[in-house]
């Protein structure tokens, strides 16, 4: 009943999240469930299963509109723009550090500058670059910096970082830089709060610093993320590796780790048991079993492993829900496994109900559920512990079940991985046969017993450096080689929501022991078209109308996706790329997939700024692309040395943009370029002189027509190559207009403006950037000649749709297609349709 009773409370919280976007349709759900479930309990008079089971549906939809009230701290107002404020916090998580960065996690309160009034700040996600010291849980520390509110990129199916930031209550970030921007005003160290958190801070501060002295390259990286939880180390190449390979669950501490530990622990304390002599077991038996000894001895080694990693909420959930499976061992319920895990979940989610749209939550509670549905039902523990006698194992059935608890893993949780990050990592079924046996036999116990050495004996430098430093690396080797398979990273479109909902529902229905045969098998043929079907991916059919331009949220730079008529693809630029984020990978990557786009006819990297191209490397080296277009200017700086690269590797060679160029001349469009003039590269600075002025106003500037309707792509050009488009009469109107150089005051022409006169512009900028883009005088300007205005930092990204033989635009933003909660009166019923129309939009409805 228990199991059953879990999944009506989560159907409440989830009921309960959409309550203010949705209520009438809430409450139409609950009267259906209530007429059901009352149906449902007619055939169990002397229990009624069905009322029991409305009560834990309302208590969900109940208990998630309490929590969201109760703990709602709303973001701070944005300061950005104002003075530096003082802020005195305390460090309320571990410290997470980064080659020359750490991210500290501040609770406190702001002060305004001149002695004014103070006030609560609430937690601070603070970014301190080339720290000069370390600090940990508990201390008191001060600084002064400029608060930002919450934000992320909005863009299709996008990753919302401000959700996420919500989610952990965040309600400011901010980022100071140079030794000394943090002050230490005291330490926590005789609190009774802190004082544990402390020791295992500087535990883990003791155990990185070792390691960095020790390790190198990429085994660095993956010691420090599978035995402290400390992801900062690890190089997005390296995680994109074991991401292909479906093995990326290995990198940070999670169920799958503690798991692991709590298996091999379990397994020695049986062992040794059994090894003893004779006498001493039977005196052992009579106070307590070995699989009772072995359940209680786990605890132990499960329990610091969760502390060294810093006791993040994502590894929590995972202790919790092993901690549960040995309580369910040494009670002797070990066949009770969907009840333990069923209270674990409700243990989980009592706590914080948000956790259940956690992307963490999801995967490692779905996994372990997986295993327990997956393992054989076997004989009580007492009676198999009364065989005294030492069994050998069988390695062929332990190699067999591997297997099939592997792929039954792989199985369930491929939808989500599909979902979140637009992959299908097949060949992890062969992958994780060899890596998760690598990590739990050798690179955890290694890892961890190194640890616990330097613990224990002290100095400043890891024990068995050399082979930590050779085994993580043969993980990474071995990772790469599967990553380098022949289509072993399949990307594929996000499944929507609903087609998410029905696998999972016929998933559950073929492995119901109670089904027919007939029935298990359709709906294992349901699964399998279903696989199929996402794996495909098909995009949609070129028509020979529609032409669609999507100007993507990348922050303070550029990237536009061109979809014309005859189903041609046109990329014009790929945002930045920054040590730790990567827009190609991030956001071009998968809107691209989402699209159904698996190869592009042309790249325009319009000019080497890190703002422009950056993203572009990661997007040459994972899709087709048949020709790369530049202007022609080389850099020195690492960003245009992977873009090169790229193309190396692609066996492109980068063409020369001029006016006059062709990109695209089709009977239904024509892409041409209308600057740089020819000949404008070999007049290019030697790449170490060149300045920005330079580069922008050697933009490839281009154009694109569909019948009556033109899009104007500007680039970053400045106002002097604006002149020269007026002099050449390249300044004709334009349907829509991107923007030059994120709205800034140098790419302002009024001469030019009033020529281009657009209907629509865009402006692609960064929110909180720091150049003060757009300007107000070119707001002003676009607003004098009748533009309407878009900017991404607002907006989010901005997509536009429009048939070659009709004049006519549909313009959408991603900010329309944003939830607003339901007021009640009059507009009502209108709100609500408007939120199920943006609910479709997400759920990939359409």
């Amino acid at each position: 009943m228990l199991p059953t009773l879990t999944v009506a409370f989560l159907t409440g919280l989830v009921l309960g999240s959409y309550l203010p976007y949705v209520p009438l349709s809430i409450l139409g759900v609950l009267v259906v469930a209530a007429v059901g479930l009352t149906w449902v309990g007619e055939g169990a008079r002397e229990s009624p299963r069905g009322l029991v089971l409305y009560a834990a549906l309302l208590v969900g939809v109940l208990y998630w509109t309490f929590y969201t009230w109760a703990v709602h701290r709303p973001p701070l107002p944005d300061r950005a723009n104002l003075a530096p404020a003082r802020v005195l916090g305390t460090v309320v998580e571990p410290v997470r550090y980064g080659p020359d960065r750490a991210v500290v996690i501040v609770e406190g309160t702001i002060r305004d500058p001149g002695g004014g009034l103070t006030r609560d700040a609430g937690r601070i996600r603070l970014t301190w670059r080339e720290p000069d010291r370390a600090f940990v849980r508990g201390d008191r520390i001060e600084f002064s910096v400029r608060l930002h509110s919450p934000t992320g990129l909005l863009n299709p199916g996008g990753f919302d970082y401000a959700a996420y930031l919500e989610r952990q209550d965040i309600q400011a970030i901010a980022s100071v830089t140079g030794p000394g921007a943090i002050r230490s005003v005291e330490s926590g160290q005789e609190s009774l709060r802190w004082g544990l958190w402390q020791r295992v801070d500087r535990w883990r501060d003791e155990i990185r610093r070792a390691a960095v002295a020790t390790l190198q390259g990429t085994a660095l990286g993956l010691y420090l993320g599978m035995i402290v939880g400390e992801q900062g180390y690890l190089p997005p190449e390296v995680r994109d590796a074991f991401m292909a390979s479906g093995v990326v669950h290995i990198l940070s501490i999670s169920g799958s780790h503690l798991g692991l530990i709590a298996v091999l622990c379990f397994w020695a304390v049986k062992r040794l048991c059994m090894i003893l002599p004779t006498s001493w077991l039977l005196v052992l038996s009579l106070r307590v079993t070995p699989t009772r000894l072995a359940a209680a001895v786990t605890v132990v080694p499960v329990t610091f492993y969760t502390a060294l990693a810093g006791a993040e909420v994502a590894t929590v959930r995972s202790l919790v829900m092993i901690l549960m499976f040995l309580a369910a061992v040494w009670l002797g319920r070990d066949k009770h496994m969907r009840s333990a895990l069923a209270f674990a979940a409700l243990l989980i989610l009592f706590h914080d109900p948000r956790a259940l749209f956690d992307i963490s939550f999801q995967l490692s509670y779905l996994s372990v559920l997986a295993i327990a549905l997956a393992l054989p039902t076997t004989q009580s523990s007492q009676a198999d512990m009364a065989r005294l006698e030492f069994q050998p194992v069988n390695w062929v059935e332990w190699g067999r079940e591997s297997v099939r608890i592997t792929g039954v893993v792989t199985l369930a949780t491929l939808p989500l991985v599909a979902y979140y990050f637009n992959q299908v990592a097949w060949i992890g079924l062969i992958a994780n046969l060899i890596v998760v046996p690598l990590t739990g036999l050798a690179l955890v116990p290694l890892g961890l017993g190194s640890a616990v050495w330097l613990l224990s004996v002290g100095g400043d430098r890891l024990p068995a450096a050399t082979l930590n430093q050779m085994l993580f690396d043969l993980a990474a080797r071995i990772a790469d080689w599967f990553a380098s398979l022949p289509g072993a990273e399949w990307h594929v479109a996000a499944p929507a929501v609903p087609a998410l909902g029905a696998f999972y529902a016929f998933l559950w229905w073929a492995m119901r022991r109670q089904s027919s045969v007939a029935s298990r098998i359709a709906a294992a043929v349901t699964i399998a078209l279903l696989l199929g079907w996402w794996g495909w991916s098909p995009r949609e059919r070129p028509d020979g109308e529609t032409v669609r331009v999507t100007f993507l949220d990348v922050g303070q730079g550029d990237a536009t996706v061109v979809e014309l008529p005859d189903g041609r693809t046109v990329l014009i630029d790929g945002g930045a790329t920054s040590e730790r984020f990567d827009m190609g990978r991030h956001v071009v990557g998968p809107f691209l997939w989402n699209r159904g786009i698996r190869s592009i006819d042309h790249v325009i990297g319009t000019h080497p700024q890190v703002d422009h191209v950056g993203g572009l490397a990661w997007i040459l080296r994972h899709f087709p692309v048949s020709q790369y277009w530049g202007n022609g200017a080389a850099r020195s700086e690492v960003f245009y040395r992977r873009l090169e690269g790229a193309l190396a590797a692609r066996g492109l060679a980068e063409r020369v943009a001029q006016e006059g160029d062709a990109v695209i001349d089709s009977e239904a469009c024509r892409l041409f370029v209308l600057h740089p003039p020819a000949g404008a590269a070999s007049a290019l600075s030697p790449p170490a002189r060149l300045s920005g002025t330079a580069l922008n106003n050697h933009s490839v500037v281009t154009r694109l027509e569909c019948g009556s309707l033109s899009f104007l792509f500007a680039a970053d050009l400045e106002a002097q190559g604006l002149l020269r488009l007026v002099e050449t009469g390249s300044a004709r109107p334009a349907t829509i207009l991107k923007v030059p150089h994120h709205g800034a005051k140098s790419s302002l022409s009024h001469l030019w403006l009033e020529r281009v006169h657009p209907a629509a512009a865009v402006i692609s900028v960064g929110r909180h950037n720091p150049y003060g883009h757009p300007a107000a005088t070119v707001l002003e300007a676009l607003a004098a000649v009748g533009s309407r205005i878009l900017r991404t930092d607002v907006d989010g990204a901005v997509w536009i749709t429009a048939h070659v033989s009709s004049s006519r635009v549909t313009i959408h933003t991603m900010k329309e297609w944003l939830l607003a909660p339901v007021r009640i009166g009059a507009a009502m019923t209108a709100a609500e349709r408007r939120n199920l129309s943006r609910l479709r939009f997400r759920w990939g409805i359409h």
